[in-house]
Protein backbone atom coordinates (compact mmCIF):
# COMPACT_ATOMS: atom_id res chain seq x y z
CA UNK A 1 0.00 0.00 0.00
CA UNK A 2 2.85 2.24 0.66
CA UNK A 3 4.63 1.72 -2.09
CA UNK A 4 1.63 2.51 -4.53
CA UNK A 5 0.55 5.68 -2.61
CA UNK A 6 3.93 6.81 -3.27
CA UNK A 7 3.68 5.99 -6.83
CA UNK A 8 0.45 7.84 -6.75
CA UNK A 9 1.31 10.64 -5.43
CA UNK A 10 4.64 11.30 -7.55
CA UNK A 11 2.75 10.37 -10.82
CA UNK A 12 0.31 12.88 -10.11
CA UNK A 13 2.59 15.28 -9.49
CA UNK A 14 4.58 14.70 -13.00
CA UNK A 15 1.39 14.61 -14.51
CA UNK A 16 -0.77 17.21 -13.73
CA UNK A 17 1.62 20.09 -14.11
CA UNK A 18 2.27 18.44 -17.69
CA UNK A 19 -1.81 18.18 -18.39
CA UNK A 20 -1.76 21.99 -17.23
CA UNK A 21 0.69 23.40 -19.32
CA UNK A 22 -0.85 21.32 -22.65
CA UNK A 23 0.64 21.69 -25.95
CA UNK A 24 3.69 19.81 -27.05
CA UNK A 25 4.85 18.63 -23.38
CA UNK A 26 1.53 16.99 -22.67
CA UNK A 27 1.70 15.11 -26.63
CA UNK A 28 5.27 14.36 -25.69
CA UNK A 29 4.42 12.57 -22.73
CA UNK A 30 1.21 10.83 -24.45
CA UNK A 31 3.45 9.83 -27.22
CA UNK A 32 6.15 8.12 -24.60
CA UNK A 33 3.19 6.42 -22.73
CA UNK A 34 1.64 4.77 -26.18
CA UNK A 35 5.06 3.76 -27.03
CA UNK A 36 5.11 1.91 -23.50
CA UNK A 37 1.40 0.94 -23.87
CA UNK A 38 2.16 -0.95 -27.50
CA UNK A 39 5.51 -2.33 -26.32
CA UNK A 40 2.74 -3.87 -23.21
CA UNK A 41 0.87 -5.34 -25.62
CA UNK A 42 3.43 -6.69 -27.96
CA UNK A 43 5.12 -8.68 -24.45
CA UNK A 44 1.95 -9.76 -23.56
CA UNK A 45 1.18 -11.46 -27.40
CA UNK A 46 5.10 -12.39 -27.09
CA UNK A 47 5.89 -10.61 -30.21
CA UNK A 48 8.81 -8.56 -31.22
CA UNK A 49 7.93 -5.04 -31.02
CA UNK A 50 11.59 -4.24 -32.61
CA UNK A 51 10.49 -5.56 -36.02
CA UNK A 52 8.87 -4.10 -39.10
CA UNK A 53 5.08 -4.77 -37.46
CA UNK A 54 6.00 -3.52 -34.65
CA UNK A 55 7.21 -0.24 -36.44
CA UNK A 56 4.31 0.35 -38.31
CA UNK A 57 2.23 -0.34 -35.09
CA UNK A 58 3.78 2.72 -33.68
CA UNK A 59 3.64 4.29 -36.41
CA UNK A 60 0.13 4.16 -36.58
CA UNK A 61 -0.71 4.43 -32.87
CA UNK A 62 1.28 8.09 -33.16
CA UNK A 63 -0.49 9.05 -36.13
CA UNK A 64 -3.40 9.73 -33.61
CA UNK A 65 -1.63 11.85 -31.37
CA UNK A 66 -0.26 13.93 -34.00
CA UNK A 67 -3.35 14.23 -36.13
CA UNK A 68 -4.74 17.40 -34.52
CA UNK A 69 -1.54 19.35 -34.98
CA UNK A 70 0.61 17.44 -37.46
CA UNK A 71 4.44 18.64 -36.95
CA UNK A 72 5.01 18.31 -40.60
CA UNK A 73 2.54 19.90 -42.77
CA UNK A 74 0.28 17.41 -45.25
CA UNK A 75 -1.92 18.29 -48.81
CA UNK A 76 -5.10 19.80 -48.46
CA UNK A 77 -7.64 17.24 -47.18
CA UNK A 78 -4.94 14.66 -45.80
CA UNK A 79 -4.62 14.31 -42.09
CA UNK A 80 -2.43 11.88 -40.10
CA UNK A 81 -5.57 9.44 -39.62
CA UNK A 82 -4.83 8.75 -43.65
CA UNK A 83 -1.64 7.16 -42.33
CA UNK A 84 -3.60 4.16 -39.98
CA UNK A 85 -5.50 3.31 -42.90
CA UNK A 86 -2.51 2.64 -44.89
CA UNK A 87 -0.47 0.92 -42.01
CA UNK A 88 -3.66 -1.03 -41.47
CA UNK A 89 -3.05 -2.14 -45.13
CA UNK A 90 0.84 -2.73 -45.20
CA UNK A 91 0.74 -4.74 -42.01
CA UNK A 92 -2.30 -7.28 -44.13
CA UNK A 93 0.25 -7.28 -46.97
CA UNK A 94 2.97 -8.75 -44.26
CA UNK A 95 0.61 -11.43 -44.34
CA UNK A 96 2.00 -12.26 -47.52
CA UNK A 97 5.42 -12.25 -47.78
CA UNK A 98 6.07 -13.23 -43.71
CA UNK A 99 3.01 -15.76 -43.64
CA UNK A 100 5.25 -18.25 -41.68
CA UNK A 101 5.65 -15.79 -38.72
CA UNK A 102 2.97 -12.93 -38.79
CA UNK A 103 -0.52 -14.32 -39.39
CA UNK A 104 -4.05 -12.57 -40.22
CA UNK A 105 -4.57 -12.45 -36.33
CA UNK A 106 -1.65 -10.57 -35.59
CA UNK A 107 -2.13 -7.50 -38.29
CA UNK A 108 -5.71 -7.53 -36.47
CA UNK A 109 -3.87 -7.18 -33.60
CA UNK A 110 -1.56 -4.99 -34.00
CA UNK A 111 -3.99 -2.84 -36.39
CA UNK A 112 -6.62 -2.67 -32.99
CA UNK A 113 -3.92 -2.01 -30.45
CA UNK A 114 -2.79 1.14 -32.11
CA UNK A 115 -6.46 2.49 -32.69
CA UNK A 116 -6.95 1.00 -28.88
CA UNK A 117 -3.86 3.09 -27.50
CA UNK A 118 -3.75 6.27 -29.88
CA UNK A 119 -6.91 6.87 -30.02
CA UNK A 120 -7.58 6.49 -26.19
CA UNK A 121 -4.56 9.14 -25.83
CA UNK A 122 -5.43 11.52 -28.20
CA UNK A 123 -8.53 11.90 -26.75
CA UNK A 124 -6.79 13.37 -23.46
CA UNK A 125 -5.95 15.78 -25.86
CA UNK A 126 -9.33 16.55 -27.53
CA UNK A 127 -10.53 16.86 -23.79
CA UNK A 128 -7.58 19.19 -22.57
CA UNK A 129 -8.08 21.22 -25.45
CA UNK A 130 -11.63 22.42 -24.12
CA UNK A 131 -9.60 23.36 -20.89
CA UNK A 132 -7.70 22.49 -18.23
CA UNK A 133 -10.28 21.90 -16.26
CA UNK A 134 -12.69 19.69 -18.15
CA UNK A 135 -9.49 17.65 -18.39
CA UNK A 136 -9.78 17.61 -14.61
CA UNK A 137 -13.20 16.62 -13.85
CA UNK A 138 -12.97 13.81 -17.00
CA UNK A 139 -10.56 12.48 -14.48
CA UNK A 140 -12.28 13.08 -11.33
CA UNK A 141 -15.16 11.52 -12.79
CA UNK A 142 -13.49 8.39 -13.93
CA UNK A 143 -11.59 8.13 -10.86
CA UNK A 144 -14.83 8.92 -8.85
CA UNK A 145 -16.21 6.16 -10.39
CA UNK A 146 -13.78 3.38 -9.15
CA UNK A 147 -13.95 4.59 -5.85
CA UNK A 148 -18.02 4.93 -5.08
CA UNK A 149 -18.00 1.19 -7.00
CA UNK A 150 -15.73 0.08 -4.32
CA UNK A 151 -17.08 1.38 -2.02
CA UNK A 152 -20.96 0.69 -2.81
CA UNK A 153 -19.70 -2.33 -3.98
CA UNK A 154 -18.37 -3.41 -0.26
CA UNK A 155 -21.45 -2.50 1.56
CA UNK A 156 -24.17 -3.72 -0.96
CA UNK A 157 -22.47 -6.17 -3.24
CA UNK A 158 -24.04 -9.19 -4.14
CA UNK A 159 -24.70 -9.75 -7.81
CA UNK A 160 -21.00 -10.57 -9.70
CA UNK A 161 -20.80 -8.36 -12.84
CA UNK A 162 -18.45 -10.17 -14.90
CA UNK A 163 -18.02 -13.34 -12.99
CA UNK A 164 -15.50 -14.77 -15.75
CA UNK A 165 -13.44 -12.13 -16.07
CA UNK A 166 -13.45 -9.90 -12.97
CA UNK A 167 -14.90 -11.71 -9.77
CA UNK A 168 -14.67 -8.98 -7.55
CA UNK A 169 -16.97 -6.38 -8.88
CA UNK A 170 -20.87 -6.67 -8.45
CA UNK A 171 -23.59 -4.84 -10.49
CA UNK A 172 -24.26 -2.99 -7.52
CA UNK A 173 -21.02 -1.47 -6.80
CA UNK A 174 -21.38 -0.82 -10.85
CA UNK A 175 -24.87 1.30 -10.31
CA UNK A 176 -23.14 3.00 -7.38
CA UNK A 177 -19.75 3.82 -9.43
CA UNK A 178 -22.73 5.90 -11.58
CA UNK A 179 -24.83 7.16 -8.95
CA UNK A 180 -21.83 8.33 -6.92
CA UNK A 181 -20.19 10.05 -10.08
CA UNK A 182 -23.61 11.84 -10.90
CA UNK A 183 -24.04 13.74 -7.49
CA UNK A 184 -20.31 14.48 -8.18
CA UNK A 185 -21.26 16.25 -11.38
CA UNK A 186 -23.89 17.75 -10.17
CA UNK A 187 -22.26 19.71 -6.95
CA UNK A 188 -19.86 20.69 -10.24
CA UNK A 189 -21.71 22.26 -12.79
CA UNK A 190 -23.28 25.32 -11.12
CA UNK A 191 -19.61 26.43 -10.64
CA UNK A 192 -18.09 24.87 -13.92
CA UNK A 193 -19.67 24.61 -17.25
CA UNK A 194 -17.47 25.14 -20.22
CA UNK A 195 -19.01 23.71 -23.40
CA UNK A 196 -22.17 25.15 -21.95
CA UNK A 197 -24.05 21.79 -21.27
CA UNK A 198 -27.99 21.91 -19.70
CA UNK A 199 -28.22 19.94 -16.36
CA UNK A 200 -29.60 16.91 -18.43
CA UNK A 201 -26.66 16.78 -20.69
CA UNK A 202 -24.01 16.87 -17.89
CA UNK A 203 -25.45 13.94 -16.00
CA UNK A 204 -25.90 11.96 -19.43
CA UNK A 205 -21.96 13.16 -19.70
CA UNK A 206 -21.04 11.83 -16.41
CA UNK A 207 -23.27 8.55 -16.81
CA UNK A 208 -21.55 7.96 -20.11
CA UNK A 209 -18.08 8.52 -18.72
CA UNK A 210 -19.17 6.39 -15.65
CA UNK A 211 -20.41 3.50 -17.85
CA UNK A 212 -17.55 3.10 -19.95
CA UNK A 213 -14.84 3.42 -18.04
CA UNK A 214 -16.06 1.00 -16.11
CA UNK A 215 -16.10 -1.14 -19.71
CA UNK A 216 -12.72 0.11 -20.42
CA UNK A 217 -11.65 -1.24 -17.20
CA UNK A 218 -13.39 -4.69 -17.61
CA UNK A 219 -12.00 -5.41 -21.58
CA UNK A 220 -8.46 -4.56 -19.11
CA UNK A 221 -9.19 -7.41 -17.13
CA UNK A 222 -10.31 -9.92 -20.22
CA UNK A 223 -7.29 -9.43 -22.17
CA UNK A 224 -5.20 -9.61 -19.79
CA UNK A 225 -7.09 -12.83 -18.83
CA UNK A 226 -6.54 -14.10 -22.50
CA UNK A 227 -3.12 -13.62 -22.21
CA UNK A 228 -2.73 -15.30 -18.67
CA UNK A 229 -0.95 -12.23 -17.00
CA UNK A 230 -1.86 -10.08 -13.80
CA UNK A 231 -0.25 -6.81 -15.23
CA UNK A 232 0.27 -5.18 -18.18
CA UNK A 233 3.87 -4.32 -17.06
CA UNK A 234 5.47 -2.72 -14.29
CA UNK A 235 6.09 0.94 -15.02
CA UNK A 236 4.46 1.97 -11.89
CA UNK A 237 5.47 0.18 -9.43
CA UNK A 238 2.50 -1.22 -6.84
CA UNK A 239 -0.05 -0.05 -9.67
CA UNK A 240 1.15 -2.14 -12.83
CA UNK A 241 1.45 -0.85 -16.65
CA UNK A 242 0.68 2.15 -18.45
CA UNK A 243 -2.72 0.06 -20.00
CA UNK A 244 -3.60 -0.66 -16.19
CA UNK A 245 -3.64 2.71 -15.21
CA UNK A 246 -4.60 4.47 -18.22
CA UNK A 247 -7.75 1.68 -19.51
CA UNK A 248 -10.70 3.51 -18.01
CA UNK A 249 -9.88 6.20 -19.58
CA UNK A 250 -9.48 5.09 -23.07
CA UNK A 251 -12.75 4.41 -23.17
CA UNK A 252 -14.06 7.68 -21.26
CA UNK A 253 -12.29 9.95 -23.43
CA UNK A 254 -13.63 8.10 -26.92
CA UNK A 255 -17.39 8.41 -25.29
CA UNK A 256 -16.27 12.13 -23.68
CA UNK A 257 -15.91 13.20 -27.72
CA UNK A 258 -18.98 11.65 -28.76
CA UNK A 259 -20.90 13.58 -26.25
CA UNK A 260 -19.13 16.34 -27.16
CA UNK A 261 -19.97 16.39 -30.81
CA UNK A 262 -23.87 16.09 -30.26
CA UNK A 263 -23.89 18.89 -27.31
CA UNK A 264 -20.59 20.76 -27.07
CA UNK A 265 -21.11 24.43 -27.73
CA UNK A 266 -17.83 26.50 -26.90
Amino acid sequence: MKQRVITALIAVGIFLPILYVGDIWLRTLLALLAIVGIYEFFQMKKMNIFSLEGSLTLFATLSFLFSQKPLVALPRGIDYFFFYFLVVMLLMTLTVYKSDRFSFEDAAFCSLISLYVGGGFSGILFVRSISFGMAIFVFLVIWGTDSFAYLAGRKFGKHKLAPDISPNKTIEGSIGGVIGSVLLGLLVVPFYNPVKFSVFEFVLLVVCLSIFGQLGDLVESAYKRQFNVKDSGNLFPGHGGVLDRFDSTFFAMLMFQIVFKFFGDI
